[in-house]
């Protein structure tokens, strides 16, 4: 018997969307565990240097929120990788094909990546105000963060998470196209650069490729380019999982 209701596949996608958020809502506490930790690890300085004299030492202690960015873009890594793995499994209460799972799947990276970018750039200015606590007059920075900056740092972080989440949905698709995959891509990565390196004396190739989105000023041209990485992610994405459909 035929069913009369008639469904489509943004309406699929969008239901997916909402069981997802609901069933990985433990995402969000690793991703503030994870960011605690950063924070913590912050907390001590980053770096250190000084002088002294017959009179007076001098001790300074760097601080930089960037080791919470790090550890929230692992996180990202490990979320995408992980939704490629288990959300088909998940997505068989509905009546959905693998379109609509992706574009699901896709909607969540989005919006974790909104939340890591937010959590991460507040999380840095959590730590400039525990450090002013910790050490009062002895802080030599100011506390005030002009709003456009405060507005491009979280949306470079945000950028920076979809990005690296998109690139472990990625590698999280080919795992389930081919579990060699896991000691393919790195294998292949790590050779490369260990033949660039011996050939040049550098590692130009890893360095060029993060230097592409770090280096930008443009905040423009920088979401032209994490875009445009992220359609073809994702692009190959649903192209290898056609193949593993064709497959079974």
């Amino acid at each position: 018997m035929m069913s009369l209701t008639k469904t489509s596949v943004p309406a699929v996608a969008w239901k997916q969307y909402r069981f997802k958020t609901k069933i990985y809502a433990g995402n969000l506490i690793t991703l503030l565990a994870a960011q605690l930790l950063g924070l913590l690890l912050s907390f001590r300085g980053v770096g250190f240097s000084g002088f002294s004299s017959e009179t007076v030492t001098h001790k300074i202690m760097y601080i930089s929120g960037d080791i919470i960015v790090v550890i929230t873009l692992i996180w990202a890594f490990v979320v995408g990788y992980n939704l490629a793995g288990s959300s088909f499994k998940q997505d068989f209460v509905f009546v959905s094909n693998r379109l609509s799972s992706h574009l699901s799947n896709i909607a969540y990276l989005l919006t974790s990546a909104v939340i890591a970018g937010v959590t991460a750039s507040l999380g840095g200015i959590l730590l400039r105000v525990l450090v002013v606590l910790a050490y009062g007059g002895q802080s030599h920075f100011g506390l005030f963060i002009p709003p456009l900056d405060l507005a491009g740092g979280i949306f470079a972080a945000i950028l920076y998470a979809l990005l690296v989440s998109a690139g472990g949905y990625l590698f999280g698709m080919l795992v389930q196209l081919s579990r060699a995959f896991i000691v393919l891509v790195p294998g292949l990565l790590i050779g490369a650069l260990y033949m660039e390196a011996k050939t040049t004396g550098q590692a130009r190739l890893l360095l060029d490729a993060v230097n592409f989105f770090v280096q930008e000023s443009s905040y423009f041209l920088f979401f032209v380019k994490v875009f445009l990485a992220v359609v073809l992610g994702f692009a190959l994405v649903i192209f290898f999982s056609q193949r593993m459909e064709v497959r079974k």
